[in-house]
């Protein structure tokens, strides 16, 4: 994928990911607007990898109004944007590739996507998904904010979590937290998002 792309080693990536079960359009809107398009070239983004689940029809869609108005709005560089169907078996090679490009991760707040991205120590925007009937993404990301490993967006008004994550990637904690009594244990999700929420036993 990163030959297509013509990856150079000053390339940089954001990956975002949406989700499976319940795909999250209002992300993918938002990360595809006008206003984050730009605030993500400023921040020297290169390329947008946006892994859209079932929800081809709306990436689609908003491909062609961000391509649009990439067109109208000419950069020494342009912003290459791909999707992808979800598949967790390739997750792990997106969130190496972020990390070497020294990119970011725009989220779902969906517990496993975090834990997958943390291990990673890759700057991660989590964005809960407000239409969930059963909304623990609000509170999950709130306490991952609070505990310094992610930065906590809003779908309708991303820029300021974008323009956060450049300095979140220096301040950011190391997951899993070194001082946890699990530390060097084998860690199941339970015991490591118990921990980081405040639950130690």
């Amino acid at each position: 994928m990163a030959q297509a792309w013509n990856w150079t080693s000053d390339s940089k990536l954001c990956f975002v990911t949406t989700g499976a079960t319940a795909p999250f359009t209002a992300l993918i809107e938002s990360v595809l607007s006008p206003s984050n398009l730009d605030t993500l070239q400023s921040l020297g983004f290169t390329h947008i990898l946006v892994q859209y689940g079932s929800a081809k029809d709306v990436y689609s869609s908003s491909l062609e109004g961000a391509q649009a108005h990439l067109q109208q709005h000419e950069q020494k560089r342009p912003l290459v944007i791909d999707g992808l169907d979800f598949d967790p078996d390739s997750l792990k090679s997106q969130f190496r590739l972020v990390q070497q490009s020294k990119g970011l991760v725009i989220s779902h707040a969906g517990s496993g996507t975090i834990l997958a991205a943390l291990r990673y120590q890759i700057p991660l925007v989590v964005v809960p998904n407000a239409d969930l009937l059963d909304n623990h993404q609000e509170e999950l990301a709130v306490a991952m904010e609070r505990q310094n490993y992610v930065v906590k967006g809003d779908v309708r008004n991303l820029t300021p979590a974008l323009l956060k994550s450049e300095d979140f990637r220096v301040k950011m904690s190391q997951f899993p937290p070194i001082t946890s009594r699990k530390h060097r244990e084998t860690k199941s999700f339970a015991a490591i998002m118990d921990e980081t929420v405040g639950f130690l036993d």
